[in-house]
């Protein structure tokens, strides 16, 4: 009997090549679905495995048994000799390694047809045995692979949860169960804030964060926007004197511009400079990148908005920034009722999952996103499908 093995990406393909190889006289002996390998192996097809026969009756013998030679008969004598063939000892066959491996072989054939086959098939008729899935083993691998994007372990549950209400986790339901995961994430994502709303009201936005997470380079990156895309007359402010240059920077990039820059080194200072600007749009101020473990932060940025009216604030993190970090910043800007969150260096980051975990912890929206260095060009809004693909590795 010849047995052979086959793996395809479904069924009928399995079953072509064992028809081109075998005939139509083969039989199934066994069928099983086989899981690919790999963290995202739950969002790939199973492949399928099909050992298969050929009944012994419809073998091929390649080596056909010869048959004795009989020597030409003397007509001279009157009686015809016989020649016999010669006898083999019995013995002999259990020495030869070949007809011990044939013999070991056809037990385990007749093992595997004790226990696949019940009855012989017909010529179109095939015994298929389907590989039950168990639901928990989806669900534990959509935990796997979210635990490996480092998405924290309550946000996962609750999308787990958010995802049982809408379909079931079976491997008929694998691309329903990724859409629904994705759209779990985008969905507590939000929608992103974006400054687009102008009702003839002087608008005021402060930028805070610690340092080295690219504060400056973004509100000149914002500052071009508005000034040359959106057409809005602009103003630039800068309380950061603590940092080598830093005025400079900003400087820069308002003669470039053409876009007035003011430096304020106390924050009285602000009524004088909010007076000069009483015709702008929108006003940008730059503040001092201090540690968010200083205990001057909160004061000093407390003194800032203290002489703004209603100013709105973006606080800056980096996204290559370690997760106890960021929690630790986080909680440094408490004191802060009300702020949107700006994510830098997006093109430097290894992973992506803080921009939800952030959300998730903080509550506040998500505004913009930085992918570089270039200024303006290196700027997007916060879009939850965009983001979404960062997370699950598909942007």
């Amino acid at each position: 009997m010849d047995v052979k093995r086959y793996i395809a990406s479904n069924m009928q393909e399995a079953m072509i090549m064992i028809k081109n190889e075998l005939g139509r006289d083969a039989i199934i002996l066994h069928t099983r679905k086989i899981k690919q390998k790999g963290i995202k192996g739950w969002f790939k097809k199973p492949v399928v495995e099909v050992v298969a026969a050929l009944p012994e009756e419809k073998t091929i013998v390649k080596e056909p048994v010869k048959e004795p030679v009989k020597e030409p008969v003397i007509e001279k004598k009157v009686e015809p000799v016989i020649v016999k063939p010669p006898v083999v000892p019995v013995d002999a066959y259990h020495q030869d390694p070949q007809i011990e491996s044939l013999k070991s072989e056809m037990d385990e054939i007749k093992q595997l047809l004790k226990t696949y086959v019940e009855k012989k098939p017909g010529p179109q008729e095939v015994v298929i045995q389907e590989e039950v899935v168990d639901e928990n083993t989806i669900e534990k691998d959509t935990r796997e692979f979210l635990k490996a994007l480092e998405i924290k372990e309550p946000i996962i549950e609750k999308i787990i949860t958010v995802v049982k209400r809408q379909v079931s986790f079976t491997e008929q339901n694998e691309l329903m169960v990724k859409s629904a995961v994705r759209q779990a994430i985008k969905d507590y994502i939000g929608e992103p804030f974006v400054i687009d709303e102008f009702t003839g009201e002087q608008r005021v936005f402060l930028f805070v964060g610690p340092t080295g997470v690219g504060k400056t380079t973004t509100l000149a990156k914002l500052a071009a926007k508005l000034s040359l895309i959106d057409n809005k007359k602009v103003g630039l402010i800068t309380a950061d004197t603590y940092r080598i240059a830093a005025v400079d920077q900003l400087k820069t990039y308002s003669e470039i511009l053409g876009i007035p820059l003011s430096v304020v080194y106390e924050a009285s200072e602000l009524s004088d400079v909010m007076y000069k600007y009483k015709e702008k749009d929108v006003i940008l101020l730059d503040t001092a990148g201090r540690s968010h473990k200083s205990d001057e932060l909160s004061r000093d940025l407390q003194d800032l908005m203290n002489n703004l009216e209603n100013p709105e604030i973006f606080l800056v993190i980096s996204l290559t920034t370690g997760y106890k970090d960021i929690v630790s910043i986080l909680d440094a800007y408490q004191f802060i009722d009300e702020y949107k969150i700006i994510f830098t260096k997006l093109d430097e980051a290894s992973t992506y999952s803080n921009m939800l975990n952030v959300k998730f912890d903080s509550g506040k929206q998500l505004s913009y996103v930085t992918t570089g260095q270039s200024v303006p060009d290196d700027i997007e809004v916060a879009e939850s499908e965009k983001l979404v693909n960062y997370i699950v590795g598909e942007a």
